[in-house]
Formats: structure tokens, sequence, C-alpha cells
């Protein structure tokens, strides 16, 4: 069992374990649905040496989920413009994300959408990237 230390306050970290015959994605991943809940379990809890229950280690190994990737595309377009022979306009558009592509983020292990019986779980809760931005500009070469 993993402990991550977050200042005063220590969070124990458990793996579930894996349910043979489920794919760990759904069918059409998306932001609301994109890895699948029933191919996790909770494992079953053992007696310690007291007699006590307590939570068992899960199967499932390290990094078994990976997230739906990034894509960013950016696109420039700059034309110059001979004013006289020494000096030029140059004309520039950029735009940044241009596809407007949004790249979402798994939880992090000690977040409480990992938490059995969360609505939350499974779910792509939040996004990193900003939305499409255009840019023009003028640039005077002398």
């Amino acid at each position: 069992m993993v402990l991550a230390d977050q200042g005063a306050e220590v969070i124990e970290i458990n793996r579930p374990d894996r349910v043979i015959g489920q794919s760990t994605l759904v069918a059409n991943p998306g932001f609301d649905q994109y890895f699948n809940p029933q191919a996790f379990q909770a494992p079953p809890q053992v007696r310690d040496v007291r007699g006590n229950l307590i939570q068992g280690y899960g199967n499932a190994g390290r990094l078994t989920l990976r997230g739906p990737g990034s894509r960013n595309m950016d696109f420039s377009l700059f034309k110059e413009f001979n004013i006289t022979e020494k000096a030029k306009l140059q004309f520039r558009a950029e735009s940044f994300n241009l596809t407007n592509t949004p790249t979402f983020t798994l939880p992090v292990a000690t977040s409480a959408a990992l938490q059995w019986g969360n609505k939350a779980f499974g779910k792509l809760t939040g996004s990193q990237t900003v939305g499409r931005q255009v840019q023009f500009g003028l640039k005077f070469l002398f």
C-alpha cells in the first residue's frame, strides 16, 4: 500500500482488483464516461493478526489506464509587402489551437473522483487547454 504525504495529512492509496472479461474503456469513450467502472472492483477485506478487517491489496497494475491524449494545431500566416526599397510591412495572422480540440485530464490518484461509489468515477473531470485563439499583427521593417 502506498502512502502519499500531503502536508500534515497522510493519504492512503490502494489499487483496485481488475474484473476479468471487462474492457477498461467504454465502447465510445468521451468526457462523460471515459473508462469502464465495471472493469474494476474493490479488493476483498482480509483479517489481520488481531482479527480486525482491513482492506486487501488490489491486483491492478500501475498505469493500467491511459488518458485520451493531446492534439494541438497551431497555424501562422505571414505576408510581406514592399513599401520602398528598404521598408517593408509584414502582416501576421496566427492561430493557437486552430481546431479547438480540448485536452481532457484524468483525475490524480488522490482525487475523490476515484473513490468507489462516486458518481464521477470513470469520467474526465478537467481540461488543461485554452480554446482557439486568433491574433493579427502588423510589423514595420526598415
